[in-house]
């Protein structure tokens, strides 16, 4: 039976051949594209599946814990499109 994606995660968090490092990559990874998603119009991430709005709203709920849990504003860090060109 295949896992669930919660499952899929807490594995891939908990049993990584790098130990703890795979904790920091996915914690970044998970910043990194709500950021990236969250200075995008919603609209513009409409697909025929998910609303744009929803995905968007994702974002930002994502973006707002991790800046909650790693102790920062949310405007510490910029937002994706402001890093363009850098």
């Amino acid at each position: 039976m295949r896992s669930t994606n919660v499952e899929f995660v807490t594995e891939l968090m908990e049993f990584s051949a790098h130990g703890a490092l795979i904790q920091a990559f996915v914690m970044q990874a998970l910043e990194q594209y709500a950021m990236r998603v969250a200075a995008m119009d919603p609209q513009a991430l409409d697909t025929p599946m998910v609303s744009g709005h929803a995905w968007h709203g994702c974002a930002v709920e994502v973006r707002a814990k991790l800046a909650e849990r790693f102790g920062r504003e949310e405007h510490d860090r910029p937002a994706a499109s402001s890093t363009k060109g850098r």
